[in-house]
Order: structure tokens, then C-alpha cells, then sequence
């Protein structure tokens, strides 16, 4: 006779439910598979946000031990958008066998084949505790063949953290790749491309106005390669810059966070408006390229140009409406101005990192008199930094 186990499940909003959402109707299968084929797996799932900032994921998992005891489930996982860091490491997860609870750090996992990853970490997770395994499941290594998965013991007063198991990413460089782009997915920049309406348009306008004189139409013509892509980057990096000076969007120093979690929210924020700023470019482009057709006809283009008698080919239609879209966006950036603040960051991030930003400048408006930086703002941190003894890493 087969017994029941209840498997919760605590993703948090936005990108961690939608993922759980996917997987969760295949997980049974794959614990039938993987775990053991005796036990009807059953799954419940409950949203929560469990924490509020990345400088308190190390209680993440004592809040999920008391969901699991409130909602009487068998085992817990806490699938979490935060980023998780152990001494500079990435940390993919945190198990504790004793109380057959985990918090996992979705975007640990990175971009490239996230569901699958999920769903092989949450039944090695499963199969580690429910078989009191020593060694890591293959499950959870088969990922990360670049970089090898370790696992190391946490440091800290909680006394939960005697019985936790740590998994982190042991090559600094490549975990921080993960984290950096998970978080980037998070953000979900392609849903932002239609949100910048006033942004496109001033870009538009200027385009289409630039396009009807004929010196940009020689210029286009005479400029390298070399010159149009330093152009583009000049105008996509250019937008970055100004929309992260404008609305202050790059995280300052501050007493109540740590420096390396600031270090990765900066570089999620210059990530995710590099690819907004890169969409909205090929949008600009193709709106031009209907612009530009109607409005510079080839006996013109011709004429008042370098070509003299020759008729213009696709390759300078092509420059030229590459050569307008990057100065569009520089003009675009000037009107960026346009949009408020709050819709800036609310396209730009996701709920969470939305929630991070709106909460420190709330405490600076607060304390405003009782805050100050200093050369090493670490040694302010007023809360428990994340550790585990480094020499377990060369074992």
C-alpha cells in the first residue's frame, strides 16, 4: 500500500510562480521516477514572498519551516527570486534534512533551460532529504557541468543552521554569471518595450525629421562600419546612462544593505535597460524604415548626395536608417524626461527589486540626518552577513 507525502511549494510572485506553475503538474512523475515509485507525491502550492530584501534570505528558510508546520506538509521548498550570497559564492539552496525544508534561489539557476533546471533541483532536493543522502544527487549536479556544485556548512547563530546543508556555485566568476542574468530574467525586460511610448516617439519624431535633410544621407555614406557600431553602442549606452542618472536608479551606499547584493541589483539594473534600450532600438528601426522609404525617394537620395546620377542600393537605405535610428535615440534619451519615475522603475523591475528601492528611500526620507557613507560602508552593515568556512570549498 502506497503512503502520501505532501510536497508545499512557496514560490515567490512573478517570475518563481510562473515557473512553478509549469513544472509542478510533472513533478509527481519525476518523483515517482527519480525518488521513490511507492509513494503517491502530492503537491500544494502556496505564493508568498516569505522576505522582503536579499540582506534577510537567511531567514527564508526558518519562515518556510513554519509554513510547512502551519499548512502540515510532508517537506517545503521555498523557490525565492532573491539572490542568495555566501562569502562572495552564489548559493543555489539551503536544506535542512531535520526539518525536510529548502530555500532556493531561482535566479542561481541563470537563463538557459530554467525549467528543466527547477524541476531536476526540486526532486534532488526532495531525494537528498528523503533518502538521507550523503552525496549530492546527480539531479542537481547535471546542471552545472562548467562549474561544480559544492556543499558547504553555513555559519550563524540560528540554530537551524547546525542542520542546513549550503549548495553553492564554487567558481565566483561563473556563479555570478547565473545571478546576474536570473536576475536580469526576472526583470522580464522584453514586456517593458511597449511602456516607453513617450521615449519611442520623441525618437520617432526626431528621426523622421533628421531623415529629410540630405546631410545625414551623405554622412551615411561615407561612414566605416567601425563608425555606425560605435554610434549604436553611443546611443543605446547613452539612454542607460541617463535614465540611471535621471531617476537615480543605481543603488548608493547605504547602512542597511550589503555591498555585494548592492553590486548585483546595480548590474541587474544596467543589464535589464541595456536590453530595453536594445529593443526599443530595433523597434525605432523598423518604424524608420517605413519612414525613411516614404519620405527620401531614390531620384532624391540620388541627387542631393555623392551618388550623383547612381540610384541609391538597399545597402545605403540601410545605413541611412541605421544611421538615424542611433541619433533618434540619443534625442529619445533628452525625452525620457517625459515619463515619471515610479513608471520608469515599475517597467524596468521586477515586483521585488520594485519593492527593494521604494523601501530604502522611504528609510533615507525617515532618517535622512542619521545616514552618512563612509570609504568601507560594509563595516555599517547593521545586519548578519552570509558565510560558510572557505576551506570546505577545496575539499
Amino acid at each position: 500500500m502506497s503512503k502520501d507525502i505532501t510536497i508545499g511549494l512557496i514560490p515567490s510572485p512573478d517570475m518563481p510562480q510562473k515557473m512553478v506553475s509549469k513544472i509542478i503538474d510533472h513533478l509527481g512523475s519525476e518523483m515517482a521516477h527519480h525518488v521513490d515509485d511507492e509513494v503517491n507525491w502530492r503537491f500544494s502550492q502556496y505564493v508568498a514572498s516569505i522576505i522582503g530584501t536579499a540582506e534577510h534570505v537567511d531567514k527564508a528558510i526558518d519562515i518556510a519551516i513554519d509554513i510547512r508546520k502551519s499548512e502540515d506538509w510532508d517537506f517545503a521548498i521555498c523557490i525565492t527570486d532573491l539572490p542568495s550570497i555566501s562569502s562572495t559564492k552564489t548559493v543555489i539552496c539551503d536544506i535542512n534534512k531535520a526539518s525536510q525544508t529548502a530555500m532556493l534561489s531561482l535566479p542561481a539557476l541563470g537563463v538557459m533551460n530554467l525549467k528543466n533546471k527547477l524541476r531536476d533541483l526540486i526532486t534532488g532536493i526532495v531525494s537528498y532529504i528523503y533518502h538521507d543522502q550523503d552525496e549530492l544527487p546527480h539531479l542537481i549536479k547535471k546542471h552545472h557541468k562548467l562549474s561544480r556544485v559544492i556543499e558547504v556548512q553555513p555559519k550563524g547563530d540560528d540554530e537551524n543552521e547546525d542542520e542546513t546543508t549550503r549548495l553553492i556555485v564554487k567558481s565566483t566568476i561563473l556563479g555570478w554569471l547565473h545571478l546576474i542574468t536570473g536576475m536580469t530574467l526576472a526583470n522580464e525586460p522584453w514586456t517593458a518595450i511597449f511602456d516607453f511610448k513617450k521615449i519611442i516617439s520623441v525618437s520617432f519624431a526626431t528621426g523622421t525629421y533628421i531623415s529629410i535633410f540630405s546631410t545625414p544621407w551623405d554622412l551615411s555614406l561615407h561612414y566605416d562600419y567601425w563608425r555606425f557600431i560605435l554610434l549604436t553602442l553611443l546611443s543605446i549606452f547613452g539612454m542607460v546612462g541617463w535614465l540611471i542618472y535621471a531617476y537615480h536608479l543605481w543603488e548608493p551606499p547605504n547602512p542597511r544593505t550589503q555591498r555585494l547584493y548592492r553590486y548585483v541589483y546595480n548590474f541587474t539594473t544596467l543589464t535589464t535597460l541595456t536590453i530595453i534600450t536594445f529593443l526599443n532600438y530595433l523597434a525605432l528601426f523598423v518604424l524608420l524604415t517605413f519612414s525613411i522609404l516614404l519620405f527620401v525617394p531614390a531620384s532624391l537620395f540620388a541627387g542631393w548626395t555623392s551618388l550623383e546620377l547612381n540610384n541609391p542600393t538597399a545597402g545605403d537605405y540601410f545605413h541611412l536608417i541605421w544611421f538615424v535610428t542611433s541619433l533618434g535615440i540619443l534625442a529619445g534619451a533628452m525625452g525620457s524626461a517625459v515619463e515619471s519615475a515610479d513608471k520608469i522603475k515599475r517597467v524596468t523591475y521586477s515586483y521585488r527589486q520594485y519593492f527593494r528601492y521604494e523601501t530604502l528611500e522611504q528609510q533615507e526620507e525617515k532618517e535622512e540626518d542619521s545616514q552618512h557613507e563612509a570609504e568601507d560602508d560594509d563595516e555599517n552593515y547593521e545586519g548578519n552577513k552570509q558565510s560558510h568556512d572557505k576551506e570546505e570549498e577545496d575539499e
